[in-house]
C-alpha cells in the first residue's frame, strides 16, 4: 500500500504521469499563449489611436507593457523546452478591433485577459518544468493584476 507522500513523489518525478502535460501539449499551450498575447499586444498598439482619454491610453500602455514581457516570457519558455517560436498572432485582434465603441472594446479585451488567466490557472499545476511554471505563474499574477485595472478604470468611468 503506497501512502500519499509516495504517490506525491510519483507524481513530481515520472514525466509520464497522467497529472502532467506532454511535452506536446505544453508547446501546444505556450503557442497558443503566445499567439493570444500577441494579439493583446497588438490590440492595445492599435487602440492608442481611439483612447478617448490620456488615462485611457496609459491603461492600454501598461496592459501593453505587460502583454510583451509575456510574448518575452513565452518564447524563453519555448526556448528551454527546445521549439522554436513562430510568428503567428491570433485572431483576437480583428474580433477586437471591429468593436467601435470603447469601453466595449476595454471590455472585450478584458474578456481575453480573462481567457488567458484561466488556461493559465487550469495547466499551472500540470507544468512539469519549473522555469516554465515560474514564468507562466507571473504572468497570470500579471494579467490578474490587469483584470482588476480594466474593471475598476471601466466603473469609474462609465458608469
Amino acid at each position: 500500500m503506497t501512502d500519499k507522500s509516495d504517490a506525491s513523489a510519483t507524481r513530481e518525478t515520472d514525466p509520464a504521469h497522467p497529472d502532467f502535460l506532454t511535452l506536446d501539449e505544453t508547446l501546444d499551450l505556450l503557442f497558443t499563449l503566445l499567439h493570444a498575447e500577441r494579439a493583446g499586444a497588438r490590440v492595445c498598439t492599435l487602440s492608442l489611436r481611439d483612447a478617448p482619454s490620456r488615462q485611457h491610453r496609459q491603461l492600454l500602455r501598461d496592459i501593453h507593457r505587460d502583454e510583451a514581457k509575456s510574448c518575452e516570457g513565452l518564447i524563453s519558455s519555448l526556448h528551454a523546452l527546445g521549439a522554436e517560436p513562430d510568428k503567428i498572432v491570433g485572431d483576437f485582434v480583428e474580433k477586437c478591433l471591429a468593436i467601435e465603441n470603447f469601453p466595449a472594446r476595454m471590455q472585450f479585451l478584458n474578456r481575453g485577459q480573462g481567457w488567458v488567466a484561466r488556461k493559465i490557472t487550469e495547466a499551472l499545476p500540470r507544468i512539469r518544468h519549473q522555469d516554465v511554471q515560474r514564468q507562466l505563474a507571473r504572468m497570470l499574477e500579471d494579467h490578474q493584476r490587469n483584470i482588476s485595472s480594466v474593471t475598476a478604470f471601466l466603473e469609474a468611468h462609465h458608469s
